[in-house]
Parts: structure tokens; C-alpha cells; sequence
């Protein structure tokens, strides 16, 4: 099911799947991740859950700016959309080890590609992933 059905009244049906896991980093692309995860949830009938991947070593406002981005743009993402169960959480360091224990029994993960941003998230989830991984380009911004 696609997101434009959806905004147009076709229900969120719960399906058996797991959560969809959506892997936000403030790179400018959360938005188009957050999308593509609930895209995938709607399709799987899945709970989404959203994780916040920031740096350590934040200091307190760029923390703030970092949970504004994207919560906003997992809040964009959701818009006009209704009765899909969703969570947010916050992973602080190297999200690599976490998003891999979340694929454990999830239906899929979503995550930005590495390509121009020097980090291996995507390439070593895709390996060692339990769940399919989707990820999702820069150009999707």
C-alpha cells in the first residue's frame, strides 16, 4: 500500500510482520529515510520504530538540534497518516551493533546509504542483517 493510498483513507492494516527499524541520522537524508520506513510498514502491516543514531560528545544544543531534525522529519513522514504504532529512541555512538540486534525478528530495516559520508552503517548491516535491509540513497533527498 502506498503512502498517497493512505493519505487518501485506506486504513492501516496490522499485519504478523515485526517492526519496520528506521536508522535516522541528522545528514540531511532522515527525511527520506523516515519516509521509506513508513512506506515499507504500510506495505508489511508493521509497527515502525524509529532510531535516532547521534554522535558522542554532542554538546547540549547541538543535541537538541540533532532530536529536533529528526523527530521532525520522522513527524513529516508520518503526516496524514493515522493508527500507525510507532516509537522513537535514541542511540548515542556507533548504532551499527544496536540496529543489527533490532533486525533480530524485525521485518525490515531502513537505513542511508555510505556512499560520501566515510561511515559503513549500511554496508555492514546489509551483511549481517537478520531482516532485509533497504537503503536509500543520497540522491533521495
Amino acid at each position: 500500500m502506498s503512502t498517497a493510498r493512505a493519505q487518501q483513507g485506506v486504513p492501516y492494516t496490522p499485519g504478523r510482520s515485526g517492526d519496520v527499524v528506521a536508522g535516522l541520522l541528522n545528514d540531511g537524508r532522515a527525511e527520506s529515510v523516515a519516509k521509506a520506513a513508513v512506506d515499507e510498514a504500510l506495505r508489511r502491516g508493521a509497527r515502525l520504530r524509529f532510531i535516532q543514531i547521534v554522535e558522542e560528545g554532542l554538546s547540549p544544543d547541538e543535541r537538541a538540534a540533532a532530536d529536533q531534525a529528526t523527530f521532525r522529519a520522522a513527524v513529516h513522514a508520518l503526516r496524514g497518516l493515522r493508527g500507525i504504532p510507532c516509537r522513537f529512541e535514541v542511540v548515542t555512538g556507533d548504532p551499527t551493533p544496536t540496529l543489527l540486534e533490532l533486525t533480530r525478528g524485525a521485518a525490515a530495516l531502513i537505513v542511508g546509504t555510505d556512499e560520501g559520508t566515510g561511515r559503513t552503517i549500511a554496508r555492514r548491516c546489509v551483511a549481517h542483517a537478520e531482516c532485509p535491509v533497504v537503503t536509500v540513497p543520497i540522491n533521495a533527498a
